[in-house]
Parts: C-alpha cells; sequence; structure tokens
C-alpha cells in the first residue's frame, strides 16, 4: 500500500464450546460451538451487521466459522489457519487442576513466550505466526479490496490468546496479553492505521461496550 490506510478492525471471540465450559485447554482440536449457545451472540450481531464490513476473515478452526456463519449468514469469508488458537499439544483437553502438579507446565506458565508445550508449540512460535500474518497478509487483503467511500473495515473471527497478542502488538503494550480478557461472542474494535509498514492503534474498545473500556 502506497499510501497510509485507516482500518477499523473488529476481532471477535468464537462462541463457547463445551471444553470452554470444563475450562479445557483447547487449542487446535476442533471442537464445535455449542448450538444453543449462539443466541447469546445476537447483541453482538445486530451491532456487528450495521457495520457492513466487507472484509471478513475467520480462524479455520470450526468453532470461528460456525461463529462467523452465525453472525454474517451467506455472506463469503476467508479462511485463515495462521488465526488458529496457541497449540496446547499434549495439554489439549486438561484442566489446570490437571496439570498443576506438572514441572513443565509451571515453568509454561511463568514464561509462556520462551517455554514449549510439549508435542504443541512455543510462545515464539505462535508470536511469529500471527505476526507473520498481521504484518504480510492483512495488508495485502487489506490492499486488494475494492472499498467504497468511507471507513475501511474488517471483521475477523478468532480465539482468546490470539485477540491478547493482536491488541499487545497493535497497542505497543507489552502488557496487553495479560490485561485483556475478551469473551466468548465478544468483539473488540481497534482503530488503526498503515502507514510505512507498520500498524498503530488509536483507539480500542470493546463490543458490545463495557462500562471500563480502554483507550
Amino acid at each position: 500500500m502506497g499510501t497510509a490506510v485507516n482500518l477499523e478492525l473488529y476481532v471477535i471471540r468464537h462462541g463457547v464450546t463445551q471444553w470452554n465450559m470444563e475450562k479445557r485447554y483447547l487449542g487446535h482440536s476442533d471442537e464445535p460451538v455449542l448450538h444453543d449457545s449462539l443466541r447469546h451472540l445476537n447483541k453482538l450481531k445486530s451491532i456487528i451487521t450495521e457495520v457492513g464490513a466487507p472484509l471478513l476473515i475467520s480462524s479455520d478452526l470450526t468453532r470461528c466459522q460456525e461463529t462467523m456463519a452465525y453472525l454474517f449468514p451467506h455472506r463469503h469469508y476467508i479462511v485463515e489457519p495462521q488465526l488458529r488458537e496457541f497449540n496446547f499439544g499434549d495439554w489439549e483437553g486438561k484442566t489446570y487442576d490437571d496439570l498443576k502438579d506438572v514441572a513443565a507446565y509451571r515453568q509454561w506458565l511463568n514464561n509462556w513466550e520462551k517455554e514449549s508445550v510439549p508435542g504443541g508449540e512455543s510462545g515464539q512460535v505462535f508470536s511469529c505466526r500471527v505476526n507473520g500474518w498481521l504484518m504480510e497478509d492483512l495488508p495485502t487483503l487489506v490492499a486488494d479490496q475494492d472499498w467504497e467511500t468511507g471507513t475501511k473495515s474488517c471483521v475477523i473471527v478468532t480465539h482468546g490468546g490470539v485477540i491478547r497478542y493482536l491488541i499487545q502488538v497493535l497497542t505497543k503494550d507489552k502488557d496487553a496479553f495479560w490485561q485483556w480478557n475478551i469473551s466468548h461472542g465478544e468483539a473488540v474494535k481497534l482503530s488503526c492505521i498503515y502507514d510505512k509498514g507498520e500498524w498503530r492503534c488509536s483507539s480500542l474498545s470493546v463490543v458490545p461496550t463495557r462500562e471500563n473500556d480502554k483507550l
């Protein structure tokens, strides 16, 4: 992109799954959403469909695609494997109580960005995967759109860890990963500018609105 582009990013966490209800680690395992829970997305749906975003992107996992299909029935969207959740490997389906006495798990909790999950991925691999998509693929997708006059907007359905990492990178706040917890079926709206190969975020809020929105 030769000129600066203003983009409104709406990043949505997928609907609730059975493993989410049971507080099990859920990364690359392909759990579907609980369909009875989709009605809890109706408030978000009424807001997000008014945005009129021409660019829709979803993680390739079933729970995200089902959420996207519910929010935007009959709309085309891009499926993106790089927006998958962290790969928890051998810990997939386990709970905190299952793992709390495992030494490797305690080490990972203390330094997730450098420690690797057995059979899964390290924080560095996860970060490179998501950051590569943000810095290389998203600008290309935005540039390829035949935008109408007005604010450019994009809706992404992905996972909690991905959302927290995107907030951290876009706001340049290294503490944001642990400060933000977006609930299932919530979105975070980031007003961004892409210029000279860099993203900048000028504002951030949760949709539907919370009383304690930041920025």
